[in-house]
């Protein structure tokens, strides 16, 4: 989404910043960017970190309102380092912007407009060991003997074609043949078993870490209303990193 700058003044009270000084030349060029979708490929140590602390920092000398950032990474502490190095660049406190990783923002996201998809605000999170359970359970009560031959593979590794499938949207036989040809003698009954384990979700109203991505995406697809939140409203600026380093 493109968005007005007004180089014009930085906001009252935001410390001066030397961004020429304090860069590379690529670095530069990427922080000061005109408006719009901006793709930067960059490799480990070449300082993706603080060109988007910068980026941020510039947002904000143009006058953009830390509330109409979103700073989206893939781990916690990635998502905490970048957080901090904007408060220290700026002034700012990390709790006035959105910030945090795809799925903690997912998250968030879902405990505010989950009932667009008919999800209670109350759901709860499950950790990889408790999806396995919720799967496993689910696999015996649809086929009691799957798990008994060896030659199949357990809850775990099942798990894991799931998410590969939703992760990618990707149809679960094409995830199988492409990444785990090892199961094709099972190609036509992990469907049914991904049908089962979701229903089993819904039923709990619990949900594993996919599910925040997921499902913050079909909100967004079936509400105009809540897209508008995330994107028209607020013209928020996403940022993200290619890679946690």
């Amino acid at each position: 989404m493109d968005f007005p700058l007004d180089s014009s003044s930085a906001p009252p009270g935001f410390p001066p910043i030397d961004f020429r000084a304090s860069l590379n030349d690529e670095q530069f060029a990427a922080v000061t960017a005109e408006p719009g979708p901006l793709l930067v490929l960059a490799g480990a140590g070449s300082g993706k970190t603080r060109t988007l602390t910068y980026r941020v920092a510039y947002l904000l000398s143009q006058g953009v309102r830390p509330g109409e950032i979103l700073l989206l990474t893939f781990t916690n502490k990635a998502a905490k380092e970048m957080l901090q190095r904007v408060h220290e660049l700026t002034g700012v406190e990390p709790g006035r912007f959105w910030g945090g990783t795809f799925h903690s923002i997912g998250h968030r996201a879902l405990r505010m407009h989950g009932e667009v998809i008919g999800l209670s605000r109350s759901f709860t999170i499950l950790d990889a060991e408790e999806s396995e359970g919720v799967l496993r359970d689910a696999v015996d009560k649809a086929d009691k003997g799957f798990f008994k031959d060896k030659a199949r593979p357990k809850a775990g590794p099942l798990h894991s074609v799931i998410s590969m499938a939703r992760n990618t949207q990707l149809p679960l036989a094409e995830t199988i043949t492409r990444f785990f040809p090892q199961y094709e003698g099972i190609i036509d009954r992990v469907p049914g078993f991904a049908r089962a384990y979701a229903a089993a979700k819904r039923e709990a109203n619990v949900l594993d870490y996919d599910d925040l991505l997921e499902n913050w995406l079909e909100v967004l697809k079936k509400s105009p209303e809540t897209a508008a939140y995330f994107f028209a409203k607020r013209g928020r600026r996403w940022m993200m990193p290619s890679c946690c380093g």
